[in-house]
């Protein structure tokens, strides 16, 4: 069975005490005065703040030598950003985010077999109502394909909103619990994700290539 490699927590926030040579290098990857490899798509845009994580070096597929995961916020747009040992891009994504105070928070490596890891990605989508208090969040999984010559092919998937914080008429804030795992449910030796929130459990089956299949049963 296969199992959890490396959980990171970011704080709903930015660490504004990064290295002054890491802030260089996102300021110019950002403005588009990096390498092109290390651009970003939307390069050409201008965003009046970027604020980013420090870089937290993971191993994603197991070749040991470790890329950089980083959160990066640009104006209200949040991103997921992977860098290789150099410090080049190598994949971005940007989330959905439906609200105030959006914010990825964790971050979970997790094998799915030996030729694909999957980081799970705990995402707040933000304050959705004011007045009647409500905010949400949601799973996204990033699978990593292990290629040959050590290179890796992304791809991400929405996953179910998993997480509701609400404020009841009586003035009561209530979060509702929720459960992320991985286990090999049918014996292939391939890990299923699941994702059990309320009464409802989904399951994910990867088959390689970015491509899921998806389960639900309600208790």
């Amino acid at each position: 069975m296969y199992k959890c490699a490396v959980i990171f927590i970011f704080a709903i926030g930015f660490s504004l005490a990064a290295q002054a040579q890491d802030e260089r290098f996102f300021r110019s990857l950002f403005n588009g005065e990096a390498n092109s490899e290390a651009r970003l798509e939307d390069r050409e845009k201008k965003y009046s703040y970027i604020l980013h994580t420090p870089m937290y070096a993971l191993d994603l597929n197991d070749d040991g030598k470790s890329e950089y995961v980083v959160y990066v916020k640009k104006d209200s747009e949040d991103w997921l950003v992977i860098l290789d040992q150099y410090k080049e891009k190598l994949f971005s994504y940007k989330f959905e985010t439906k609200g105030f105070d959006s914010a990825l928070f964790k971050v979970e490596k997790k094998t799915i077999n030996s030729d694909a890891n999957i980081l799970v990605l705990h995402y707040y989508e933000g304050k959705t109502k004011y007045i009647n208090y409500q905010s949400t969040a949601r799973i996204y999984a990033m699978s990593v394909d292990k290629l040959k010559e050590n290179k890796m092919k992304f791809s991400v998937i929405t996953g179910p909103s998993f997480f509701e914080e609400y404020k009841s008429r009586l003035g009561h804030f209530h979060i509702r619990n929720y459960s992320v795992n991985v286990l090999d449910l049918n014996g292939d030796k391939s890990n299923e994700l699941i994702i059990k929130f309320r009464q409802q459990s989904t399951v994910y089956t990867y088959n390689g290539d970015g491509h899921w299949l998806t389960f639900r049963q309600d208790f």
